[in-house]
């Protein structure tokens, strides 16, 4: 096993080209990424075959969806607010590129960025590498390239499919980033008799073992499932990749989302009882995660007063989460991870956040317009305006909740 090595701060591609691993299949039909020329020249029009990227299979065609904010979606407008809106106004129209299955031949994968041609003349996989990943990502120099662990994926009778990107290391990143490309591997299954690997990185043991258990369900509970360390080059003579279903924080594939709850869904029913739960829950998150209620014995009052189930989905497993929230019917909670669990609620459900003014944080409600459920914000005063917003205690006022719960 290769030793632990260090990959440089990201500071731009440098002399690394960028290769797209399929444009003319996955940006069609007006998808094409704002900016990519410019961004990446010659990226979307080099044939990828030359850096050893070949087409394999198409997981979800392009999708196109137009955001309405609800017209009482804010439950107490403010200046902040309007402005608010009138920024989201402004990139409500959507433009999903297809999610396709690619193999690379001699590649590298070193952090959540692929390498294509690695031993000769590597190149930047331009999907793993956009500029809203690029605030989490780190590119690898050529030496290290070059130096990758070449033992420990050798076995040409396994298959890998690397699933990953910048933001696998939080819960609801990994959710509509990640979960929807396992699909890979039912297309694999299709083109070739041998096994599967699933190559993931470890990111600690508490997101590790939510993540396997998501893959376990999602696909079987015998799936071969391979943890790597992320800050080891890892070199692949044949990797097999699904191009990104997202892109933060405001592009979620609707077709992908909804591949990926049905296939969980349909997956928990086969062995377990009917999905069923309360209809009403407060989603409660932990003081140590930060951007905590101040009021938080207030608001936990209220809403048991009017009937609501408090959990924190930390301490429930992946099987657990899904079932609690697939029955929720109304479901309240700050703005957070463990949020993204709404996913596997119905459509029509209603969900209301709770946020610290002044976060301007798209996510929830594209999420909530991809999913077709019915998004409201209550946004609260922040404990300390020295830090950014999202980083902020905040309190909400309860009566301006009690009136989000009396309009139900």
């Amino acid at each position: 096993m290769a030793e632990p090595i260090d990959i440089e701060p990201d500071v731009g591609s440098g002399s690394l080209p960028s290769i797209c691993c399929a444009a003319d299949r996955t940006y069609g039909a007006g998808a094409v990424a704002p900016g990519l020329s410019e961004d990446a020249p010659g990226a979307a029009t080099t044939d990828p075959a030359t850096y050893g990227i070949h087409w394999v299979d198409e997981l979800y065609e392009t999708a196109r969806y137009h955001w309405r904010f609800p017209d009482s979606g804010f439950v107490q407008p403010s200046p902040f607010t309007e402005d608010l809106q009138g920024f989201y106004a402004s990139i409500a129209t959507q433009n999903c590129p297809a999610s396709g299955l690619v193999r690379l031949a001699d590649a590298v994968l070193a952090g959540s960025v692929l390498y294509a041609n690695a031993a000769t003349d590597p190149a930047i996989v331009y999907e793993t590498y956009r500029p809203n990943d690029r605030a989490a990502v780190q590119i690898a120099t050529r030496d290290l390239i070059l130096n990758a662990d070449r033992t420990r994926f050798t076995d040409p009778a396994w298959r890998c499919l690397f699933i990953g990107s910048a933001g696998s290391f939080n819960y609801g990143h990994w959710l509509v980033d990640d979960l929807p490309r396992l699909r890979a591997v039912m297309a694999l299954m299709q083109h070739d008799d041998r096994p599967v690997r699933v190559v993931i990185h470890s990111y600690g043991d508490a997101i590790d073992s939510v993540r396997i258990d998501s893959i376990r369900t999602f696909l079987d509970s015998s799936i071969h499932i391979d943890l790597v360390d992320r800050s080891i080059p890892y070199h692949f003579v044949e990797l097999y990749y699904a191009t990104p279903v997202t892109r933060h924080p405001v592009q979620k594939s609707p077709v992908a989302i909804d591949f990926a709850v049905r296939q969980t869904l349909a997956r928990i029913a086969v062995d377990a009882a009917p999905l069923t739960g309360p209809t009403l829950l407060f989603v409660d998150r932990a003081a140590q995660h930060g951007r905590t209620l101040s009021n938080h014995a207030d608001v936990l009052r209220l809403v048991e007063q009017r009937g609501f189930t408090v959990v924190d989905p930390a301490s429930l497993s992946f099987v657990e989460q899904v079932r609690l929230f697939s029955g929720a019917q109304v479901v309240i909670g700050q703005m957070g991870a463990a949020m993204t669990n709404t996913m596997f609620c119905r459509p029509s459900t209603t969900v209301i956040y709770l946020a610290p003014s002044g976060w301007i944080e798209p996510f929830y409600w594209d999420l909530a317009v991809v999913r077709g459920q019915y998004y409201r914000v209550l946004y609260g005063d922040v404990a300390d305006p020295t830090v950014p917003a999202h980083r902020s205690d905040f309190s909400i006022v309860p009566a301006a909740l009690q009136m989000a719960l009396d309009a139900l």
